[in-house]
């Protein structure tokens, strides 16, 4: 498996319309992608930033998706949104609760 992780900054004023945008069409879009293991959004509030972590079954589906993001980056800058750090990383370990399958 592999991950494409990021960093991201958010203008803050536009929080509303970035959150309608992230669960009307960015998790519906990522849900339909090819090879999806699973993703997850995630916000720090003491730094004000936000995390997301793709992973994938296969690194071809990870370095597309990845590659996708940076050529979003102008379009994502007009919504106030901008990649501190995105990454294409091996997933070297996995773990759930007791009980429950890994894939």
């Amino acid at each position: 498996m592999h991950a494409v992780i990021g960093v991201w900054s958010m203008d803050e004023s536009r929080h509303e319309e970035q959150m309608r945008t992230l669960h009307g069409r960015i998790v519906p879009e990522v849900s339909a992608l090819p090879g999806l293991a699973a993703a997850y959004w995630a916000h720090d509030p003491e730094t004000g930033k936000y995390h997301t972590t793709v992973v994938f079954a296969d690194e071809s589906s990870a370095a597309g998706f990845k590659q996708y993001l940076e050529g979003q980056s102008q379009a994502a800058a007009q919504a106030g949104v901008t990649a501190d750090t995105l990454a294409l990383a091996e997933v070297v370990a996995t773990t759930a609760p007791e009980g429950e399958q890994q894939s």
